[in-house]
């Protein structure tokens, strides 16, 4: 297999979905690697829209319990009870009163403070990724999802419990009981989310969440190990969400927290992204057009950096009505290129990040080449590699794994 592309212009991010019998060059279309010292507010709302007061749950989203700091969003949450400001077009009173909040002018005596971000643009289709790492302890909820403009379409990549370290749950929700599953003999409905237990432990590590969400089709990915597919699609654009909130006793994913549950809790992400294949106005009836793509046939998988935890990472059960081995069968993984400093003080015409999630191959062998065809080696770079370039001009990056070889070229 030989695969070639070339990138015309200064290394943009890129990334490449690798399957047995193609390889599929995805666009960076947004994202955020949390840098600096604030949220960034031209992206982000810093809680829901909506408000975020739950008063049969006394509990809030507050702006105040998202922090930046070493390139990490920190959302957290608290259980420090006592009063907290809100603004007044949030509280229902009536509600307040049937659920027995209490209500001193414009605050609320609550049990919990959670966090929010919620993306200003939305998104129709795409693949959407977080890295992140979720916090143990009952009753602690994170969670990455889409929420569509429609307020009644949802995408859930990512839900976790504190006291289910090993499993992620994942589901969708739309109009017309688009969830349910109907099962044979007898066409007996069955909800089609479900919790995925892995073989290793996903709680206090960073592991990545993500989806690629097509016309028609939606497959749900663990650090590029695919888990689930869904056939159906969703009526509108949508919203891209992350949020560590509480499971209460006797409300969505119980039980709520116990003695154990240590606060404060810290739901840590390193990056979110969206990556397209084409432009918006390019959907069009069901049918992706223009997407760049090479039909191959692969006999290994084309992947670099299976470090120990990702190659090994795997399903150890799958939900019935979930898991669909035959469309799941042909995914092997995702590699990116995102530049991660461009400071030419340093001697360095860019450098950039080299990540992979996917299955391991047993070989793997990555060489950049200069003009001259010098050849130099990434460097190990937390869980990934760094490519560090010397001087302005043309490089190309080659990956072998058995006989199979991917091309591509850029100029910066």
């Amino acid at each position: 297999m030989f695969f070639a592309g070339q990138l015309t212009a200064q290394l943009e991010p890129r990334m490449f979905q690798i399957k047995t019998d193609e390889i599929v060059l995805w666009n960076y279309h947004f994202g955020d690697d949390f840098e600096g010292a604030n949220v960034d507010e031209s992206k982000w709302h810093k809680r829901y829209p909506w408000g975020g007061l739950l008063a049969d749950q006394k509990q809030y989203a507050s702006p105040e319990m998202l922090s930046q700091s070493g390139g990490i969003l920190h959302l957290n949450v608290s259980d420090s009870k006592g009063f907290y400001p809100v603004e007044d077009w949030m509280i229902n009173h009536e509600e307040a009163k049937k659920h027995g909040l209490e209500v001193q002018g414009n605050s609320v005596k609550l049990d919990y403070v959670t966090s929010c971000i919620w993306s200003k643009q939305a998104f129709r289709y795409g693949y959407f990724e977080i890295r992140a790492k979720v916090p143990t302890g009952q009753g602690l909820w994170p969670a990455f999802w889409l929420y569509g403009q429609n307020q009644r379409d949802e995408i859930d990549f990512m839900e976790m419990k504190g006291e289910r370290p090993n499993e992620v749950h994942i589901d969708v929700h739309c109009p017309d009981s688009c969830e349910k599953v109907f099962t044979k003999p007898f066409g007996l409905p069955q909800n089609w989310g479900g919790w995925v237990k892995m073989n290793q432990q996903l709680a206090d590590k960073y592991v990545t969440y993500s989806g690629v969400w097509l016309p028609g089709s939606l497959t749900y990915y663990v650090n590029g190990i695919p888990v689930s597919h869904y056939a159906g699609d969703f009526d509108t654009p949508m919203n891209v969400i992350a949020n560590m909130a509480v499971a209460r006793d006797g409300f969505a994913f119980n039980p709520g927290p116990n003695a154990e549950t240590k606060f404060p809790a810290d739901y840590q992400v390193d990056y979110i992204r969206v990556w397209k294949l084409v432009s918006d106005n390019e959907y069009k009836d069901q049918m992706f057009l223009g997407a760049q793509r090479t039909i191959t046939t692969l006999k290994y998988p084309v992947v670099v950096n299976a470090t120990e935890s990702n190659s090994e990472f795997r399903i150890k059960k799958k939900v019935r009505f979930v898991y669909d081995k035959k469309n799941l069968s042909k995914q092997l993984g995702f590699l990116s290129l995102v530049p991660i400093q461009t400071n030419t003080e340093l001697g360095y015409a860019g450098t950039y990040q080299m990540l992979y999630n996917g299955i391991s191959p047993a070989d793997v062998k990555i060489t950049v080449q200069d003009a001259f065809g010098n050849s130099f080696s990434p460097s190990p770079f937390y869980d990934g590699f760094i490519l560090s370039f010397p001087k302005k001009g043309v490089y190309e990056v080659v990956i072998e794994s058995g006989k199979n070889k991917t091309r591509f070229s850029f100029t910066i």
